[in-house]
């Protein structure tokens, strides 16, 4: 990614104050400028060398005329670049809004973290911030899903040293720590199909979230012998049940003093070793299940009963 500056930070940099930086501009001495708007430009490392170069050969005794000669091929190829340093810019500005809103959300939660501090802590205006998000929801999406992703990238360093299911699953729930103090209600925003107007939101938070369960999948489907029983019930949604015992515990945890990080990492590995065991075969859970079949059947096909006021 090419450096970029302001006007005021070029200035500060080179030494040479705006009006004259503004001047070698019009007169062709210097590259032309990535403009954002009227009043804002972008500058690269091209300037501020050029700068550093007329300003060197001015003292050597050079006219400007002598000077634009000389530099002339450096100005001619830094005009050509073909960067599109405002759409560079526009990521840039965008990163540093995701890093400042992703340490207020997980420090204080969805409902505490206000635009007014973001936009105040990066010194940019509220119009700026809404150029890049459309709400606050849309920052919290985007701050979850960057969390996220951000989690697996580290568990996937920490599951290259080992080949134990357990230990990655630790690793697993402990990278995703930041992603669960944004709250219970945080990530209910982004992941309800209710806010039909940004159903995109939800789409986003849940390939997030895939990347999480495929790792439980494999972990939970790696319990099964070769050449073993085809299991009573599917791995995928078991591991969705485990990564949803694990959120809820999780909020449990941030809600109650009683509970410990320890804890909670303590009863999720005993509940992911019991699923392995069974899957295994070293519990039998499989032939339990024919019991309780005709029940089971008898309540997926009705709803229960609603409560006297709502029955008319």
């Amino acid at each position: 990614m090419i450096e970029v500056f302001t006007i005021g930070e070029l200035e500060k940099l080179s030494g040479v104050s705006r009006s004259t930086i503004h001047f070698y501009l019009s007169i062709g001495l210097l590259p032309r400028p990535q403009k954002l708007s009227t009043s804002r430009s972008l500058y690269t490392l091209d300037h501020l060398q050029i700068l550093k170069s007329v300003c060197e050969l001015k003292e050597s005794g050079l006219s400007l005329t002598e000077i634009e000669k000389q530099l002339e091929h450096k100005v001619d190829a830094a005009n050509e670049s073909s960067v599109d340093l405002a759409a560079q810019e526009y990521q840039r500005m965008h990163e540093r809004i995701l890093s400042v809103a992703a340490q207020e959300l997980t420090e204080k939660g969805y409902k505490d973290t206000h635009i007014t501090t973001i936009v105040r802590k990066l010194g940019i205006t509220t119009a700026v911030f809404y150029s890049h998000f459309s709400s606050k929801r849309r920052l919290l999406a985007e701050c979850s899903s960057v969390l996220i992703e951000s989690g697996l990238e580290y568990v996937d360093s920490k599951e290259a040293t080992t080949k134990d299911p357990a230990e990655r699953l630790l690793w697993l729930c402990f990278s995703h720590l930041h992603v669960f103090r944004l709250g219970a209600t945080a990530l209910a925003l982004t992941r309800v199909e209710e806010f039909s107007d940004e159903g995109e939101l939800h789409r986003m938070i849940q390939d997030a979230f895939k990347g999480i369960l495929e790792h439980i999948e494999r972990d939970v489907s790696g319990g099964v012998s070769e050449g073993g029983k085809h299991p009573a019930v599917s791995d995928e949604l078991i591991a969705q049940s485990l990564f949803a015992a694990y959120e809820q515990t999780m909020f449990r945890m941030l809600a109650d003093t009683r509970y410990r990080l320890e804890d909670v990492l303590l009863t999720h590995l005993w509940i992911f070793l019991a699923i392995r065991a069974a899957r295994s075969g070293e519990i039998d859970i499989d032939s339990r299940l024919s019991k309780y079949t005709g029940l089971i059947q008898q309540m997926s096909s009705q709803l229960p009963p609603l409560p006297p006021l709502l029955e008319r």
